[in-house]
Parts: structure tokens; C-alpha cells; sequence
């Protein structure tokens, strides 16, 4: 392996692309102990501490897990998790919430351009989109509507997503070995569509925040795109960044 990529990029990256490609290709799957840190070296031809860069960003980044006695291991996202790592709310009182899911629509459309451009799919490509209902403690409080491309989740159907256990995220994980890696989101305040007032039970007046999510798998590759609108006055978008001591 040459010391440095056509970037000029630190080998440790090089050997990080490397180690997700294995991820992306299934090669190791969600919950496999990879190997040593020592044998990854001998396989990639670089040293036992570029490895351990490599590792300890993936670590950081939580696509993989260090376990004591038992090694690295490839994150999954939990099933008894109620909600994946990427769920940034809480509500008005700092305290625990109650909340459960309710499945409102279900349906199989095809992609217009807007759509289709979100995805990075062509448009006419089938599509689901999934309306989704968030209460907390027992109060309608956030609307997903949900667009995943029907190629990469060809034997879904409404009983397996409403019926599932744990994260939808869990769910395209353990089914159909899409893991969410990364999200990108974009804020806005707006007033309420009238679709989301009624389900959300909210006046003409009332603004809500919605939140428009890219997910991401390995490779950069959206698997899923998602309006969220949120009710503000039940519960509120956090998002802490920077160390932690």
C-alpha cells in the first residue's frame, strides 16, 4: 500500500475508507467483532498505530463499539433502544419522556423531481412514503412523513414497520442491513400545513419547527429522506456540540 492516496490524505484515513468499504460490502455485518487490531495491519500492509487511529475515529464517530474482554464489534442500533442515537429532543421539564409511535399512512408513490433529488433517485422511481405520528405523554407532538427509495426496501410492508420493535433505524438495520451512519439536518420555524395541524392539533397561528433529515449509510448513500414537524411548546430540538469533560 502506498503511504499516501492521490490526496496526500493521512494514512490512518486511507485505512479508515478502507475499513468501511468492508462495512458497506457486508463483509463484517452489524454486531461481528472485526478483527485485531494486529491482524488488520498485517491485512492492510501499515502499522498496528495507524491502525488504531483508524479504529479510534470509528470508534468516536460510534460506527464501531470497544468492548472489554470482547474486542471491537460493529454498532447496530439497539432494538430496546425506543429511539436511534440521531433522535435530538427533550421536553419543556428536563424529564423523562413517555413516547409512543402511531402509524398513520402507508402508501407506495412514485418519485416527482423534488423528491427524486433528495434521494439521489430518478424520477417516476418507486417510492414509500410513511406518515408517522410521535406522542409524548399521551399528546400528538411530532409528524414524520417518510420517503425511502422501494429498491432498497423491496420486502417491507405496513405490518413490519408498525409492528416493529424498537427504532426504525433498528428496523433497516436488522432487515434489510441498511445502517444509518450519519444524518444531515435543516431547521426552519414555519407556520403548520394544514395536514400537521390536524394531527398535531394545532390553530391557524401556531408555527411548528420543521426539520428536513438526510440519513445516510455507508458510502455517502441517502437511504432515507424525512420532513419532521415538531411542537415546540411540548418538546424542544437540542443539539450539544463540542467536548465534553
Amino acid at each position: 500500500m502506498n503511504k499516501r492516496s492521490s490526496l496526500d490524505q493521512p494514512l490512518y484515513n486511507t485505512v479508515r475508507s478502507l475499513i468501511l468499504l468492508k462495512l458497506r460490502n457486508g463483509e463484517w455485518k452489524p454486531g461481528d467483532k472485526i478483527p485485531t487490531e494486529p491482524e488488520l495491519a498485517k491485512l492492510f500492509s501499515v502499522s498496528v498505530g495507524t491502525v488504531r487511529k483508524a479504529v479510534e475515529d470509528l470508534v468516536s464517530e460510534q460506527v464501531l463499539i470497544r468492548r472489554a474482554r470482547i474486542g471491537t464489534t460493529v454498532s447496530t442500533h439497539e432494538k430496546y433502544n425506543q429511539f436511534s442515537t440521531f433522535f435530538n429532543f427533550s421536553n419543556r421539564f428536563d424529564s423523562e419522556m413517555l413516547i409512543e409511535p402511531k402509524l398513520l399512512s402507508f402508501k407506495k408513490i412514485l418519485a416527482n423531481k423534488e423528491i427524486g433529488k433528495s434521494l439521489g433517485v430518478k424520477g417516476g422511481e418507486a417510492l414509500f412514503v410513511i406518515d408517522n405520528l410521535r406522542l409524548i405523554d399521551g399528546k400528538p407532538t411530532m409528524f414524520d412523513r417518510i420517503w425511502l427509495p422501494q429498491r432498497k426496501f423491496t420486502q417491507l410492508t405496513q405490518n413490519e414497520f408498525e409492528n416493529r420493535k424498537g427504532s426504525i433505524y433498528s428496523l433497516y438495520q436488522s432487515q434489510f442491513m441498511m445502517t444509518i451512519v450519519r444524518i444531515n439536518e435543516q431547521v426552519e420555524a414555519i407556520q403548520a400545513p394544514e395536514f400537521v395541524r390536524l394531527e398535531l392539533g394545532l390553530k391557524k397561528t401556531d408555527p411548528v419547527l420543521k426539520i428536513s433529515r438526510y440519513a445516510y449509510t455507508y458510502g455517502d448513500e441517502v437511504v432515507e429522506y424525512r420532513n419532521r414537524y415538531v411542537n415546540t411548546s411540548i418538546s424542544l430540538y437540542q443539539n450539544e456540540i463540542g467536548l465534553r469533560e
